[in-house]
């Protein structure tokens, strides 16, 4: 993430033109390393203010946030010396990942006094410090382990110290990089990091985005400093965007950086864009362990479905020799007066003329050696006939668990993950839970596209399915699944017109795009009218048959540009 002393400096600039004025009217800690100022100057603006080691920030937000019925100590606090506290200045070392705000405050007696409330967004050692005018020191949010012997000592009592000047190079201090770009020798990508002071890794790629790194002439030395100097002035003029990956939110960048490929969302400030990139952070994380837990839920069920399977499978092949052990009883009730020895008996197969021998049991009479054999057939030919049954609602229920398995893969909301746990409660594939509670469906939303004019709803599982299929489609509707292959269903509303091809053409792509065949090529699309498409009694929900279509082949298209 693109988040160095450069970047906290147009945050700060942000968050110094909105606050410097205003009064601190609420503090909330919503988390042991996170707080909360909401500061009121002409507007209330909530500051997030987060230490944690992982996302550790600072910027405005707009979300929602908690306040925890018991305040943690240090917000009790905050509260006590910072309740309406006016801002006087936003401040950041000079490029440092430090920010200072300046406060004036009342003491118990009404005195006005200064305070500073210091970020220090270092990582693992992030930290947020109340000091008073003289920077001793208050309190801190985290007390980490401390060197009493170390120049710096952020406790209670000891005098705040900001980081010592490190023997790094300005980085728009534009003559000495010349200088040191002359006598480098390593590649750039590597030292530039250490060599300039408060830029991040991100920062030097974006830097020498098209550059050679390993060339060290002076023509290239050259164009690096331009390309420092190009960066100076995009920050003085942001384009703040969130970058994401495959809808994923993997950067947010102050301008819009050349090294970052993807979709870009833009804000008109930084703080937008951060708060923005959190939440959307946020929202994929929880959507993604939600999306784990349905898909573990399903492929237990698969794999107890092919086990099940299996078991049946092998008990119907135990019993293909089921009317062997019948023949066996006719042939020993048919030779009793051939019997002479208790252990077996010798004799000739009436059904093909040849000779057979069959065990005996010499506890028992021939009579119960026969009706021993015909109860063993019988018990057989019932397994037999009940396992026919259990592998055909297993296999059926095996086909259905594996197009859950597959809408997984198209799941984009929440409401999609609900919609296939409300579906697998139906079924009974898990327990619903607070059944008492009354139960709220989810609303049924379909992928819908404009395609040269005509509407096309697809849907992403197997309650859309049906919805699109069943509930949203007219009778002269298009309607589209791959053939043979597990897929969305899909339909063209015709509005009783014919349906030119190349939209028949771009719809099926799309099919084909929410198919198992996504990655595959030359896929093969039926369509027909809906009128032909009827949904089995007591078939599974999404299930469908049709009896006429017409196929075309196409290669996968999810069509992003064409969806409303």
């Amino acid at each position: 993430m693109a988040f160095d002393a450069l970047t906290l400096s147009v945050l700060r600039k942000e968050i110094s033109d909105a606050l410097v004025g205003g009064k601190i009217t609420r503090i909330y800690q919503p988390e042991k390393d996170e707080i909360v100022l909401f500061v009121f100057n002409k507007r209330t603006y909530k500051l997030l203010i987060s230490a944690n080691a992982q996302v550790n920030r600072i910027h405005l937000t707009e979300m929602p946030t908690d306040n925890p019925k018991t305040a943690p100590s240090f917000c009790m606090l905050l509260r006590k010396h910072l309740t309406n506290a006016t801002v006087t200045a936003v401040d950041q070392m000079p490029f440092e990942r430090v920010a200072e705000f300046r406060l004036e405050v009342s003491d118990e007696l009404g005195y006005r006094q200064q305070m500073s409330l210091i970020f220090e967004l270092t990582g693992k050692t992030s930290n947020i410090i109340l000091t008073k005018e003289d920077y001793t020191v208050v309190d801190c949010i985290k007390h980490l382990p401390q060197d009493l012997n170390a120049a710096r000592l952020v406790i209670a009592g000891a005098k705040y110290r900001f980081f010592a000047p490190q023997n790094k190079i300005e980085p728009f201090d534009l003559p000495r990089v010349a200088e040191f770009l002359e006598k480098c020798d390593l590649p750039l990508r590597k030292t530039l990091p250490e060599a300039l002071l408060g830029v991040s890794q991100t920062t030097v790629n974006e830097i020498l985005w098209g550059v050679d790194e390993n060339d060290h002439s002076a023509e290239n030395n050259a164009l690096v400093v331009r390309r420092i100097a190009q960066y100076q002035r995009e920050l003085q003029h942001p384009k703040p965007n969130v970058v994401l990956t495959s809808g994923t939110p993997s950067d947010v960048c102050p301008f819009d950086y050349l090294s970052k490929k993807g979709e870009k969302l833009f804000f008109d400030t930084l703080n937008q864009a951060h708060d923005n990139y959190f939440y959307l952070l946020d929202k994929a994380q929880r959507f993604a362990d939600k999306a784990k837990s349905v898909a573990s839920l399903v492929k237990n069920a698969i794999s107890r479905t092919e086990k099940k399977l299996a078991a049946q499978r092998q008990t119907l092949l135990d019993s293909e020799n089921r009317d062997t052990y019948k023949l066996y009883g006719d042939l020993i009730l048919s030779n009793l007066w051939n019997i002479t020895d208790r252990e077996k008996l010798t004799c000739v197969n009436y059904a093909d003329g040849e000779t057979v021998t069959i065990a005996l049991d010499k506890r028992l009479s021939p009579q119960q050696n026969a009706q021993a054999y015909y109860k063993k057939y019988r018990k057989l030919r019932s397994s037999f006939e009940h396992n026919v049954k259990l592998v055909e609602e297993n296999s059926r229920l095996l086909d259905y668990l594996l197009t859950i398995k597959e809408n997984l893969r198209f799941c984009t909301e929440t409401e999609d993950l609900q919609q296939i746990r409300d579906e697998l409660i139906a079924v009974g594939l898990i327990r619903e839970q607070n059944s008492s509670k009354k139960k709220t469906d989810s609303p049924v939303k379909p992928l819908q596209y404009n395609i040269d004019g005509y509407t096309v709803y697809v849907g992403k599982n197997n309650v859309q399915n049906n919805f699109v299929t069943f509930k949203l489609a007219r009778p002269d509707d298009v309607w589209l699944h791959t053939q043979k292959i597990h897929s969305s269903h899909a339909i063209i509303v015709s509005g009783g017109a014919t349906v030119p091809d190349s939209v028949v053409q771009k719809a099926a792509e799309i099919t084909a795009y929410y198919s198992q065949a996504r990655n595959g090529g030359k896929i093969p699309v039926d369509y027909t009218a809906k009128q032909n498409v009827k949904r089995p009694s007591k078939s599974p929900l999404g299930f469908a048959t049709y009896s006429t279509c017409r196929t075309v082949l196409v290669d996968p298209d999810r069509h992003v540009n064409d969806l409303v």
